[in-house]
């Protein structure tokens, strides 16, 4: 398992975050799901599944929760980073099994009770009034190269005549796509600043606005946070923006984006300059005039464009 995966698979351990991404994503940010009745469910893993070339695989995330003690509802979340074109099959035959898992559960119980009545109830494994746990299947989509671009449900895969879809039976995915979203309001926990920071990765301006209005958050991101925006949305925070809050760990997500922004205005001064001094050099220009015009086009005094000069002239 890669490390973005594991990560993913342990962010999501935390009941508080997977509470928030089922009544964000289900929701609209309602409180329906609270950490408190959340109870942890066998079946979480971090499964492969193949991708392009061969013996190459692709990890997905799978994780489950029971809400409220009694199995009602079962909650899977899937984290995708690139779009599974058979998502919709993957998920039908995964909640087929799940369903028919609880039927087998049924099935020992009632055998060793020996409570089943009638011909049809013996054959059915299964009493007539018996019911089972509805179980719901949220696949979030991280990309951030382009939006969701596979089916969404059953239909979108079927080559079918439109006088047949009445005798057919759809089958609709649950999908969260970030980029098909503007605000992220619903959520309260750290899946806020990362789903923002994953919409709007290549939109430094807008990021910064983002921060600038939520700065109290993003002023002390938590260390989960902060390992997850490094893995999915490629944000590195240095150490250095590290302090400690209550015993735990927090970063500075805004100073460390002010940072990087000055370093890469650094970076582009840098080789604005140089190429000034090539190309004053390569048409024939003197150093003398090379340096007047890095004194009226950065600002440097005659001791600094004159360093400059002798530093990359002779290159």
């Amino acid at each position: 398992m890669g490390r973005k995966d594991e990560y993913q698979l342990d962010y999501l351990d935390d009941n508080r975050r997977f509470a928030d991404q089922i009544n964000g994503a289900l929701f609209g940010g309602k409180q329906i799901v609270r950490p408190e009745e959340l109870e942890t469910e066998d079946s979480q893993t971090a499964g492969a599944v193949p991708k392009s070339g061969a013996g190459n695989t692709r990890t997905i995330v799978d994780k489950a929760r029971v809400w409220r003690g009694k199995k009602l509802h079962i909650f899977v979340v899937e984290n995708q980073n690139y779009v599974d074109y058979q998502m919709v099959l993957r998920n039908m035959l995964s909640e087929s099994n799940g369903y028919r898992k609880q039927w087998k559960q049924r099935q020992r119980v009632h055998k060793e009770k020996k409570d089943l009545r009638g011909k049809e109830e013996y054959l059915s494994g299964m009493k007539a009034e018996e019911k089972y746990a509805p179980i719901i299947t949220l696949v979030v989509y991280f990309g951030t190269e382009h939006p969701w671009s596979g089916a969404r449900c059953l239909y979108d895969l079927l080559d079918m005549e439109e006088e047949l879809k009445e005798y057919v039976t759809n089958y609709r995915l649950n999908l969260y796509d970030c980029q098909e979203h503007d605000t992220f309001d619903e959520y309260y926990t750290g899946l806020r600043q990362v789903f923002e920071t994953v919409r709007y990765a290549k939109d430094k301006e807008k990021l910064k606005e983002i921060m600038e209005k939520n700065r109290e958050a993003y002023s002390r991101i938590d260390s989960d946070t902060k390992e997850m925006l490094e893995v999915v949305a490629n944000v590195k925070i240095p150490e250095k923006f590290k302090t400690i809050e209550e015993g735990e760990e927090r970063y500075n997500m805004c100073k460390a984006f002010e940072d990087m922004r000055l370093e890469g205005y650094e970076a582009g001064v840098a080789e604005g300059i140089k190429k000034l001094i090539k190309s004053a050099k390569n048409f024939g220009v003197s150093k003398l005039l090379a340096c007047e015009q890095l004194i009226q086009q950065y600002a440097l005094n005659e001791t600094e464009a004159n360093e400059k000069i002798e530093e990359y002239w002779g290159d």
